[in-house]
């Protein structure tokens, strides 16, 4: 970059009009291009020196700033740190100055800097001077593009911005997403606390939709998380998948709305049954997909099709001999309810 800065004011130079004799026009020249020149050769150098990639000892760098990962292993740590011993650090961290004289903040890069501090030595990093607004923007849209954040990793990200003062303008351009978008992450944490969050993990492959199925729970039934989370924790614990962790959690709030003790539940991978009588939802392996509502005078099956189309598209096409092989279940069973 500097080289092409000199460039151009040795072009720019050569492209001046002379005027008045030669040694007038070198005077011209010269109280014309001294200024801009060294202006944009400044710019130039602050340009490559904020860009510039420096070796910084671990211990100077803070790793501070809002959560944009609910969990980072030990086992993931140890995997990272064990490739950059190998092949060594391939993509540097970002960090700020600190308040502290020669110590900083990092902005991203939480995971490198910890697997660094393993491995020892140096850890490359890019040094910019940011303030708190424009360190969250970096944040939130360098884990987007390397990350690809969980739908409630972002939910929580979104709180965190939220606490710390941000707007909802400058949320969506840390995240890159509609208002609307903001408001759909926003509807989760206040009904899930973060403590049973953090007990479930990211869950790459759960989506709002499941999520939802949670918030309705504490909603419509009044479901207590904490109190699922607590009876539960012996049995998360030794799951290694966040994912399957949502899918167990999910099931023991079946079981709450459905009358049916956390205690003595079946584990993960049993089949569940689809419903054990009374008013509530209508749940399949974990996945909620429909209600019985019951009043003095009828009881209705509702499926939703978003959650089993399929399914409920059978259901319009087969409800009467659906109907008749229930009916003939319950008289096998002896029944009188």
């Amino acid at each position: 970059m500097g080289r092409k800065i000199l460039q151009n004011l040795t072009r720019a130079q050569a492209e001046m009009p002379q005027q008045g004799t030669p040694a007038e026009a070198s005077a011209a020249m010269r109280r014309t291009a001294s200024a801009p020149s060294i202006g944009g050769l400044r710019e130039g150098l602050d340009k490559l020196a904020s860009s510039a990639i420096r070796d910084i000892e671990p211990r100077f760098i803070e790793a501070d700033g809002l959560r944009d990962r609910l969990q980072i292993s030990d086992d993931d740590v140890a995997a990272l740190a064990a490739s950059i011993k190998e092949h060594g650090q391939q993509v540097p961290i970002l960090v700020r100055p600190s308040e502290k004289p020669g110590h900083y903040r990092v902005v991203y890069g939480r995971r490198r800097l910890a697997a660094i501090r393993l491995v020892g030595g140096p850890v490359k990093a890019i040094v910019r001077t940011l303030d708190d607004k424009s360190a969250v923007l970096a944040q939130g849209q360098e884990n987007n593009l390397r990350l690809d954040p969980s739908f409630i990793e972002k939910a929580v990200f979104v709180k965190d911005m939220r606490d710390a003062g941000y707007n909802t303008e400058t949320i969506m351009a840390a995240l890159g997403v509609s208002k609307q978008s903001v408001s759909t992450f926003e509807v989760v944490l206040p009904s899930i606390p973060i403590e049973v969050i953090q007990a479930i993990g990211p869950a790459h492959n759960i989506g709002r939709r499941r999520w939802q199925d949670i918030v309705d729970a504490v909603r419509d039934h009044k479901v207590d998380l904490k109190s699922i989370t607590s009876q539960l924790a012996d049995e998360l614990e030794k799951i290694h998948s966040s994912t399957e962790r949502f899918e167990v959690f999910s099931r023991a709030v079946n079981d709450v709305i459905n009358g049916v003790p956390v205690k003595g539940k079946q584990r993960a991978g049993a089949p569940e049954a689809v419903h054990r009588g009374g008013q509530g939802a209508i749940s399949i392996d974990g996945l909620r997909i429909g209600k019985i509502k019951a009043s003095a005078r009828t009881v209705g099956i509702e499926i939703a099709r978003g959650q089993a189309p399929e399914f409920g598209k059978w259901i319009m096409e087969n409800a009467d001999e659906a109907v008749r092989m229930l009916h003939e279940h319950w008289k096998k069973s002896g029944s009188k309810g």
